[in-house]
């Protein structure tokens, strides 16, 4: 009987994991910090920020997180200039990885600060992760219409974000990649006041993907894939259409 209960502890251990969130202070980020600390299949989550966030102060910066998720947060601090020696044990304590990590031309200043924070850091965060060896799994958010083979002077954020997909598919993880395709994200009134794009489509009465489905679909995926729920595969690409499927079935 000690037996069989020992096994079935072992089983239940398997079908948990810990959590390690690259742009946990973002639009989809916070969402996913909090989605993540509310699951009861994860059981750590490591947030990854470049400056310390007080734990008072979770509420303001995680808008959705609960009391009792507070305590499975822990906030680790990076310079991206210089990832492989700021990381610490963020990726060393975790097992499946989640990447957030994105901004527009506009707001890094330009094409070179754009292709720096949605690739260069996106590859360091990825390389990280592998080298840990303990990530079985890297879940990257990229965007709807990504396609590898467009040039770059057609869409240099196309292209970009293509190469960032490009650079965590090299790495075979071990449970393989999942690349979210969400369309135009609707990040909520007090954010998108901050794009013009966003101030438009609001003016207009339009409605994208609203990033808490997104985080809730990233999620339930990893809670499935922990499970074996979801058969593994180098290459899962999730379009809008699946990441709103997702969140009506549950």
């Amino acid at each position: 009987k000690r037996e069989r209960e020992r096994e079935k502890k072992k089983k239940e251990k398997r079908k948990m994991f810990r959590a390690v969130v690259f742009g946990a202070t973002g639009a989809t980020g916070r969402e996913l910090v909090s989605e993540l600390a509310h699951s009861e299949s994860c059981t750590s989550v490591n947030a990854v920020t470049r400056r310390e966030i007080k734990k008072e102060d979770f509420p303001k910066v995680f808008p959705n997180i609960s009391s009792q998720g507070v305590n499975k947060v822990k906030i680790k601090v990076v310079d991206y200039e210089r990832l492989s020696e700021t990381i610490g044990d963020s990726c060393t304590s975790a097992d499946v990885a989640f990447c957030c990590l994105g901004t527009t031309q506009s707001e890094a200043g330009g094409r070179a600060g754009f292709t720096k924070v949605d690739l260069d850091y996106t590859k360091a965060a990825a390389q990280e992760c592998k080298k840990a060896g303990s990530i079985s799994h890297f879940a990257l958010v990229t965007a709807a219409g990504v396609n590898r083979s467009c040039p770059r002077f057609i869409s240099n954020y196309i292209w970009t974000k293509a190469r960032a997909e490009e650079e965590v598919l090299s790495l075979d993880f071990p449970k393989g990649a999942s690349i979210w395709h969400p369309g135009f994200l609707n990040r909520g009134e007090e954010l998108a006041s901050k794009r013009f794009t966003e101030k438009v489509a609001h003016w207009c009465g339009l409605s994208g993907l609203r990033v808490q489905d997104l985080a809730k679909s990233m999620r339930f995926y990893a809670e499935d894939l922990s499970k074996g729920k979801i058969t593994p595969k180098a290459e899962d690409v999730i379009e809008d259409k699946q990441i709103r499927s997702m969140c009506d079935s549950a």
